[in-house]
């Protein structure tokens, strides 16, 4: 959703491309726009390995799931924040 949607205009198209790409990766139909339904997004077995046999990305790019690590006393979801996030991967390559 976050790809698909963005609203800084300038990064617009950088997103999409990755919108696009993750689509093809993962077997789903980029031309439709993301929604909670999974139906949506399976394409026939076929077309999915044609578009990955078609897919370059570059330069090589590295996405990072930033997973829950529990719920907070409020309900909230509790993760790794981005400055977190940033020192574990520091010297890493």
């Amino acid at each position: 959703m976050h790809a698909y949607s963005s609203q800084n205009t300038d990064l617009r198209v950088d997103h999409l491309g990755l919108h696009k790409a993750l689509c093809v990766l993962m077997g789903w139909n980029y031309a439709k726009a993301p929604e909670n339904s999974k139906a949506y997004q399976s394409l026939s077995s076929d077309v999915a390995s044609a578009n990955r046999d078609d897919l370059i990305i570059w330069p090589p790019t590295m996405i990072i799931r930033n997973t829950n690590s529990g719920s907070r006393k409020d309900g909230r979801m509790e993760g790794m924040g981005n400055k977190e996030m940033d020192m574990k991967l520091k010297g890493k390559s």
